[in-house]
């Protein structure tokens, strides 16, 4: 593993274009794979099992159980426009145009306001440690002179939170690639698109400990071709993890967004460069993120951490196969409720942890947007009880 370097050689006017592609609308669907069947029934919760019933139960009873407990959450929050046409683009003066239309499109999904709804979201249920994905860093300033930071989305979302009385604070972060481009005549923008994790702050003598913080990038890396003759690009994408104590235990936090449009084999790649660096935890393991793979891909990347040991929340906590839909909003996240497959997940070691309850959030009409009724994301997020201590 590779440190994780900002900048460097990414920057570039055709390397971003390219580079954000892979990251783009519609990296919900990997491979621009068809939705799984839909009845009508998609679950929205899993927590029907005795599990569930017991740490209830445990809570009302006051047996010290509740202290073992801990929710976590993963979020991917998107970045806030659909990067293909920059995919399209045949010169650099198209590309250029482009460009300037795909931050316009950011610009009118309207992160300031999104970041309300899921901040409403999050701080209904307070999960100890979340991971959030295109987590972006929107700069923008006149050509060849200094950029200004016009949208943070951290720190938009952090602000949100700690307005609600539930404050969070960044502990670990990954910069998964960057660059800057033209977006007019007269006026250049960088886009830099960053995984986190952020943790419960308050009262040092409530809030959760954390220690041990690293950041690695994948040594598998997609490699995306160019319209524009002559050019592919390779894209960076890494991981985050931290050392979390709760009341109860310690357990390794760790969240990744893998490759969107390369292929299984690159994603399954990363997964166990991931698998492996994770390996040696002395604590129980706790992953989640955007890993671009259904519970069917028992050949890629969900396969890949399955054969690893990872169990999968939703599942482990009753939910069903035709349930727990995470991906697949339209771009604009003004339609209709489109969400279609399980791509976002809780995964953990069962060695020291096991699921109890699991809900997907941010799917449903009363948590869209106001005054305008975005979507939060073009992703639901999943939040997950987990109980620390014991085996399976």
């Amino acid at each position: 593993m590779r440190s994780v370097r900002r900048g460097g050689k990414l920057g570039g006017l055709v390397v971003l274009a390219v580079l954000v592609t892979a990251l783009g609308a519609g990296c919900g669907a990997p491979g621009r794979q068809g939705p799984e069947p839909d009845d009508g029934r998609r679950e929205h919760e899993a927590r029907d099992t005795e599990q569930a019933r017991e740490s209830r139960q445990a809570r009302k009873d006051g047996t010290g159980h509740e202290a073992r407990a801990v929710r976590v959450a993963t979020y991917n929050v998107y970045l806030g426009a659909d990067l293909k046409p920059l995919f399209d683009a045949g010169s650099r003066e198209e590309l250029a145009a482009r460009a300037g239309e795909v931050y316009a499109a950011m610009e009118a999904t309207d992160f300031r306001e999104r970041a309300t709804a899921l901040a409403d979201l999050l701080s209904a249920r307070g999960p100890e440690v979340v991971g959030l994905q295109e987590v972006a860093r929107w700069e923008r300033g006149p050509a060849g002179g200094e950029l200004t930071v016009r949208y943070d989305f951290l720190r938009l979302l952090l602000d949100e939170l700690a307005a609600r009385g539930t404050p969070y604070r960044a502990v670990a972060a990954n910069d998964n690639f960057t660059g800057r481009m033209p977006v007019s005549a007269t006026e250049e923008a960088r886009f830099t698109d960053r995984d986190v994790i952020a943790v419960r702050d308050g009262p040092a003598a409530s809030r959760p400990r954390t220690s041990h913080a690293a950041s690695a990038a994948y040594d598998a890396k997609a490699t995306l071709p160019s319209r524009i003759p002559g050019l592919s690009f390779e894209i960076p994408r890494g991981w985050s993890s931290v050392d979390v104590t709760v009341p109860g235990g310690t357990f390794r936090f760790a969240t990744t967004h893998l490759e969107a449009f390369g292929t299984p084999e690159v994603r399954a790649a990363q997964a166990r460069e991931l698998a492996a660096a994770l390996a040696g935890s002395p604590h129980p393991v706790v992953l989640t993120g955007d890993f671009n793979s259904r519970p069917t891909d028992a050949r890629g990347a969900y396969g890949t951490l399955a054969e690893a040991g990872y169990a999968d929340a939703w599942p482990a906590a009753g939910g069903g196969p035709e349930g727990g839909w995470t991906a697949g909003q339209s771009g604009s996240l003004l339609e209709e409720d489109e969400l279609s497959h399980r791509i976002d997940h809780v995964l953990y070691r069962p060695d020291g942890v096991r699921a109890v309850t699991a809900e997907v959030i941010g799917d449903r009409e009363a948590d869209r947007s106001t005054p305008t009724g975005y979507w939060p994301s073009d992703h639901a997020g999943v939040v997950a009880e987990l109980r620390l201590g014991g085996g399976r």
